[in-house]
C-alpha cells in the first residue's frame, strides 16, 4: 500500500483505523479473495493482493492523469494551489514568493493560493498523495514519487540590531578571529532557532568549531520572532540574508561579517512528479528564484 499500512492510510483518508479495516474486509468478501495476510504485528499483501493493487494504482493513476489534464487546460483564475511549508522555513520569505507569483498574473486571472504549515514528513506525505502541489522546505526530499524542483544556496551572517554598539566595530571584520576578538569584549547575549531545527544544528556546529560563547537569552521555533527580537536588540543571532531581505532593505537590521557569509543555508521548491510540467508550478518556481536571487545580490 503506498501509505505503508492500514493505520497511516486510516489516518490519511480521515477515518478510523477499524472503519477502513472493516472496509477492506467487505471488498475481500465481494470479490471472494484474500488481499491481505499477516506478517508479525502488520498486513502485507498477499501475491493476488498484490496484483489487484496494482490495477487499482492503473485505475488511480488515471484518474490523476485525467484531473491533470483537466486543471492545466482550465484558466488560471479557477486553479486553487496548495503550498505546504515546513516549520523550520521563514514565513515571510514565503510569502514573498506567493506575492510575486500573484503578481504575474492580472487582477481577474489570478489563482487562489493556499499556505499551510507543518512539520517536513507530514508535508512530503501531503505532496506524495497530491493533496498539496509545493512545499518549501530546507532539506531535499528524497522520495523518488517527488521532485526537488528549485534550491537556493544563501549566505548566513552575523544579525544584530543597528543600534547594537558593536555593529561598527563589525562592518569590516571578515575573518572569523577578529570576529571572535569583538565578541570576547563583552558577554554576548544570543538569540537561537528551536534546537530541532537544522539552522540550528548548524549554529552549534559553528559555534564548536570556533570556540565562540555567550548566553543563550531567547529561542524560538518560529524564525520571524527570532528576526524581531533581534531588530528589539535582545541578541545577536546567526541568520541566512534570505531571512532578513526587507529589514536589510528598511535598514532594520544588520548582517555583519564576509559578504560570502560564515557558511551558505539552503532552501528547497518541491512538488509531486506529475506536476513538473504544470505552468502555474513553474511560475511558482520562477518566483521562488528570484525572492532567493534578490538575497544574495
Amino acid at each position: 500500500m503506498k501509505s505503508g499500512g492500514v493505520t497511516p492510510a486510516a489516518r490519511h483518508l480521515r477515518i478510523t483505523q477499524p472503519s477502513l479495516s472493516s472496509q477492506l474486509k467487505v471488498l475481500e468478501r465481494a470479490i471472494d479473495i484474500k488481499l491481505f495476510h499477516r506478517v508479525g504485528r502488520s498486513n502485507e499483501l498477499t501475491e493476488v493482493g498484490s496484483v489487484v493493487y496494482g490495477y487499482c494504482r492503473r485505475m488511480f493513476e488515471l484518474s490523476e492523469e485525467m484531473a491533470d489534464v483537466i486543471s492545466k487546460e482550465a484558466p488560471s483564475v479557477s486553479r486553487h494551489i496548495h503550498i505546504g511549508v515546513s516549520d523550520e522555513v521563514d514565513r515571510p520569505f514565503v510569502v514573498e514568493v506567493v506575492s510575486l507569483f500573484l503578481k504575474k498574473h492580472g487582477l481577474q486571472q489570478r489563482p487562489k493560493v493556499a499556505v499551510v504549515s507543518g512539520k517536513r514528513d507530514q508535508l512530503a506525505e501531503r505532496l506524495r498523495f497530491r493533496e498539496l502541489d509545493a512545499v518549501v522546505t530546507d532539506l531535499a526530499m528524497s522520495d523518488p514519487e517527488l521532485l526537488n524542483l528549485e534550491s537556493a544556496e544563501v549566505p548566513v551572517g552575523l544579525a544584530c540590531s543597528p543600534k547594537w554598539k558593536g555593529g561598527e566595530k563589525f562592518k569590516n571584520a571578515e575573518g572569523v578571529s577578529e570576529i571572535k576578538r569583538i565578541l570576547g569584549e563583552e558577554d554576548t547575549q544570543w538569540v537561537l532557532p528551536a534546537s530541532n531545527f537544522k539552522l540550528r544544528s548548524e549554529t552549534n556546529q559553528f559555534f564548536e568549531k570556533h570556540g565562540l560563547k555567550g548566553r543563550i537569552v531567547f529561542e524560538s521555533d518560529v524564525v520571524a520572532s527570532l528576526v524581531r527580537s533581534v531588530m528589539d536588540e535582545i541578541g545577536l543571532a546567526f541568520l541566512p540574508l534570505l531571512y532578513v531581505t526587507r529589514e536589510l532593505r528598511e535598514g532594520n537590521i544588520l548582517v555583519l561579517g564576509p559578504k560570502r557569509g560564515f557558511w551558505k543555508y539552503r532552501v528547497w521548491l518541491t512538488c509531486h512528479n506529475q506536476n513538473r510540467k504544470d505552468p502555474l508550478i513553474e511560475s511558482l518556481a520562477h518566483s521562488f528564484q528570484e525572492v532567493c536571487a534578490q538575497a544574495i545580490s
